[in-house]
């Protein structure tokens, strides 16, 4: 079935597997099922929508509506939102079921819940079971943890986005199992490495890509099980130890030397470990999944990203543990939730937003080990079997049945959320949707751009921490905190000249467009699916082509 985007006014396909798959979603009542319509907006647009709710990394001081305290969190002061700190949110004192309310069938549904929304108070933040981990966001489970966002169970870990099980690293993106690391990006259980990009199993490597079971090697490409290489020549250790020692004296050089070597070595068309009939790049462990990014041990999904532990879930985003979701993002060990954001532990829910422990809820908020509710109103089963359905009914009428929750109704500006990082709508475009944009309304610390700060992290003081930098790219301000500096000296490592966004948003360009294309491998001609467009330089092959050249 072929559809044009209502949005983007661009062709989409809608296929027989994603009619079925939202045909098995659909909810029953009564024993009579309510089919969900198919989606009026294209795979990106869709995704737009949810992730214009998640707020990744924009943290602001602001009071605690119910204490006065001062907190962090992910609602600037601005905002028209009852915010409370966290473990208030959490205590006795907030009770959801105070806000309820009856639906009003002749107003449309997200008219009514947004109102819901400015009423119901809401966590300040989100970084449960963790200690000492206030600058932590979408996280849990974390220790000693510094501006991390997605991370799970993971120690001394420092401006990092979606670790796992990670300790001691800083600038990562998407390490799992991961120890003493700085700026490695989609890797698993590396050990003391720097600067690496796809690589596993590994401890002791500098500037490498795509290598496996290697260790102390620099400046290497698509090596496996290999020892004291340089740009992929074998060293013996004196020798290997002597020729980085000098590489190491000037890194620019040996980083450009580095950039010009992996040109003329093969890109593989996507990056899948241990996969199966599946679609997509950054994939590890996935079964019949089409359309996925950034997945770990996944079946039977389609139109995700950034998700571990799925089962047949649809136009889903940052998923863990979960079955049968649709149409939903920050999901954390769900069955069966349809139009949800910020799940937690929920069942059987339809149109939630940061519930949690509840099950066989309908256009509820704020809800904690609640059940059968609508509206944050208590009914009994009989009596919300009997009264979703009409409200359903009524929302096929307004056309809202089928839809994510508008944009307009986020409560953040989209160039504050994911959104605004994997799509990079402009403010002009986003204010003509009619969507939200966060005007910056902070005053800037004042730096003394005079301060230089030393080449060799041996010369850096432990008054740097004291001192306010300015960022060499954006001329923003930016400061580094003693754990960071700790970091420095123990990996030998220079200070920073550039602020946390900018390294952040250096490391999101490492990354390939969620985007498959089709073109021929640059080996054996045949057709291959890849996240490399045909105008890229890059050499890129086959699986086939590209496994026989590196084995």
């Amino acid at each position: 079935m072929q559809r044009s985007c209502e949005q983007c006014k661009g062709s989409f396909e809608i296929s027989d597997s994603d009619l079925a798959f939202i045909d098995n979603v659909s909810p029953v009542f009564a024993g009579k099922k309510e089919l969900i319509p198919p989606p009026v907006l294209c795979p990106p647009c869709r995704e737009q929508q949810r992730l214009s709710f998640r707020n990744e990394w924009s943290l602001y001081h602001r009071e605690c509506d119910l204490t006065g305290k001062k907190i962090v969190s992910i609602y600037s002061p601005d905002k028209p939102y009852i915010v409370y700190e966290q473990s208030e949110w959490w205590s006795d004192r907030f009770d959801p079921l105070a806000y309820g309310r009856e639906f009003d069938f002749s107003r449309p549904f997200f008219e009514q819940w947004q109102e819901l929304s400015l009423a119901v108070p809401r966590a300040s933040i989100h970084n449960p079971n963790s200690e000492n981990c206030e600058y932590t966001n979408y996280s849990g489970e974390n220790k000693n943890c510094y501006l991390v966002v997605g991370t799970i169970g993971s120690e001394d870990a420092l401006y990092s986005y979606r670790s796992s099980r990670c300790k001691n690293i800083c600038d990562c993106y998407d390490p799992y199992e991961c120890e003493l690391c700085y700026e490695v990006s989609f890797s698993k259980k590396l050990y003391n490495c720097r600067h690496c990009l796809q690589c596993h199993l590994s401890s002791g490597l500098t500037l490498c890509s795509y290598c496996s079971g290697c260790d102390d090697c620099f400046g290497c490409v698509n090596l496996r099980n290999k020892k004291y290489h340089i740009f992929n020549e074998a060293f013996e250790k004196k020798e290997y130890e002597k020729k980085m020692h000098a590489l190491m004296q000037d890194m620019p050089a040996a980083v450009a030397r580095y950039q010009e070597f992996k040109k003329t070595q093969p890109h593989r068309a996507v990056d899948t470990i241990n996969c199966e009939e599946s679609r997509g790049d950054h994939l590890i462990d996935c079964k019949k999944c089409s359309d996925v990014f950034i997945v770990k041990d996944a079946e039977g999904c389609r139109y995700c990203s950034f998700c571990e532990g799925i089962r047949f879930c649809m136009d889903t985003n940052f998923c863990n543990n979960c079955e049968l979701q649709y149409h939903s993002t920050n999901l954390v060990k769900n069955y069966h939730v349809l139009f949800g954001n910020f799940s937690w532990y929920d069942k059987n829910c339809i149109y939630v937003t940061s519930c949690f422990n509840s099950s066989d809820l309908f256009g509820c908020i704020g809800m904690k080990k609640h059940s059968y509710c609508i509206f944050n109103k208590q009914y009994t089963k009989e009596e919300c079997e009997a009264l979703v359905p009409k409200i359903i009914d009524h929302m096929r009428k307004t056309g809202e049945w089928g839809n994510y929750f508008p944009a307009k109704y986020s409560p953040f500006g989209f160039n504050e959320t994911a959104g605004y990082i994997e799509h990079l709508i402009d403010r002009e475009t986003a204010l003509k949707r009619g969507w939200k944009w966060h005007e910056e309304s902070k005053v800037p610390q004042k730096s003394d751009k005079t301060y230089e700060i030393p080449a060799e992290i041996s010369d850096v003081p432990d008054d740097i921490t004291s001192q306010v930098l300015t960022c060499e790219v954006t001329g923003k301000s930016y400061k580094i905190i003693p754990q960071e500096l700790k970091f420095y000296r123990q990996m030998h490592l220079p200070v920073p000249r550039r602020c946390p966004d900018q390294r952040y948003k250096e490391r999101i360009a490492l990354r390939n467009p969620h985007t498959l294309w089709t073109r021929p491998c640059m080996h054996c001609s045949k057709e291959m699916e890849t996240t490399y467009s045909p105008d890229r330089p890059e050499i890129v092959y086959c699986e086939e082509c590209y496994l026989k050249e590196i084995y």
